[in-house]
């Protein structure tokens, strides 16, 4: 059956990232590892969240993961080692993934993993080696029942070409469709950390269908402006306000660049200035602007503003939510909101972190969709 993911499951330290990156590389399509999506959520190591509040809370984080992923995703899957043993996890895999068992010589995998000192114990009562050994016995057969497909790679042998073997031994009907390129324009007056999480996706293999074509800011001194410049997108356009200059007038010239350069999309990544109807009515339904807050609560309101007012109010829940622009503020057609927990701890830096990772997650998630 063609579903839409491949999903590539294992044991520790058998290539399931390394081939998972070095497949979707070679196939051209979108890569994502749990884990790592995992440790983006938390803002730390999965061995120090551990360490802090334990594998069970580990693997309610995991599990809303894998469902968000499963979900909103299409190409090449790495899990943790354990993901599939959480039955939601292995229901909402199975839906929309075909399994790929990575199994190379185990002897090889037990030289790796008793050199590797930054993984989690799972069992600090007994031996490394006898955990090791308990754990393959105890997953294996797992592992083997779960997967459509089995390949053996060598770990010891060139990433690339052992990922072409990979792809070799599985049917080519099971690969997701490549996905078009799309040409990305970003807007941004502020320090960037959205635009820095995009970057950080698109190397990651992420969004590999994104290509940021223009980089347009109105602030010659923010943080967006060196991020961009950084990460070597080649169209920059530094426009400052001139004083003497109408909204109008101003969207004018910044619409004039992007009808230049031709975006199959327009990102707002902490645009401050509001767009005049002249702009909205020429690339109204091509701009997507994020609001760091669940609309139509707190509509208006910017950045420090709305999380005092969200803990004010003792809201449950905050989040960012997508919309086309338009000429009202923080009133266009909403395409997606994404929510974060407000917890007893939480003060204005954590919900914003929270909020920001949010932010580039639903990004990506429209990116892969279009």
């Amino acid at each position: 059956m063609n579903k839409q993911n491949i999903v590539l499951i294992g044991f520790r330290s058998t290539g399931k990232t390394t081939f998972g990156r070095a497949m979707a590389k070679v196939l051209n399509l979108p890569f994502a590892d749990l884990d790592e999506q995992i440790e983006f959520y938390l803002g730390g190591t999965i061995t120090d969240h551990v360490k802090k509040h334990g594998w069970q809370n580990f693997r309610e984080v995991e599990q809303r993961i894998t469902h968000d992923f499963c979900r909103n995703f299409s190409g090449i899957i790495a899990t943790g080692a354990g993901t599939i043993e959480n039955s939601k996890n292995l229901q909402n895999l199975t839906k929309t993934g075909n399994f790929v068992f990575l199994n190379p010589n185990f002897l090889d995998v037990r030289k790796i993993l008793m050199k590797d000192k930054t993984r989690p114990r799972l069992n600090p009562d007994i031996t490394i080696v006898q955990e090791i050994d308990q754990m393959w016995n105890q997953r294996k057969p797992m592992y083997q029942a779960c997967a459509n497909y089995e390949v053996q790679p060598n770990l010891n042998g060139n990433i690339i070409e052992e990922a072409e073997k990979i792809i070799a031994q599985l049917p080519k009907t099971i690969f997701p469709k490549i996905p078009e390129t799309k040409k990305i324009a970003i807007l941004s007056s502020s320090k960037g950390t959205t635009l820095q999480g995009l970057l950080d996706a698109q190397k990651n293999g992420r969004i590999p269908n994104v290509e940021f074509t223009v980089f347009i800011t109105d602030k010659k001194d923010c943080e967006a402006l060196k991020k961009a410049k950084k990460a070597g997108i080649k169209n920059i356009e530094v426009m400052e306000i001139k004083k003497d200059i109408s909204r109008e007038d101003y969207d004018r010239e910044m619409a004039n660049v992007l009808r230049e350069h031709q975006p199959d999309l327009i990102l707002l990544c902490g645009w401050m200035r509001i767009l005049s109807p002249l702009y909205c009515n020429q690339f109204g339904e091509k701009t997507i602007n994020v609001h760091p807050s669940l609309l139509p609560k707190f509509a208006g309101l910017i950045n420090k503003e709305i999380y005092e007012k969200v803990l004010d109010y003792e809201e449950k829940y905050t989040g960012c939510t997508f919309h086309k622009v338009s000429d009202k503020v923080d009133s266009g057609e909403i395409i997606l909101q994404r929510k974060v927990l407000v917890e007893s701890f939480d003060d204005i830096p954590s919900l914003k972190a929270k909020v920001q990772k949010q932010e580039v997650l639903g990004f990506c998630k429209i990116l892969e969709k279009i």
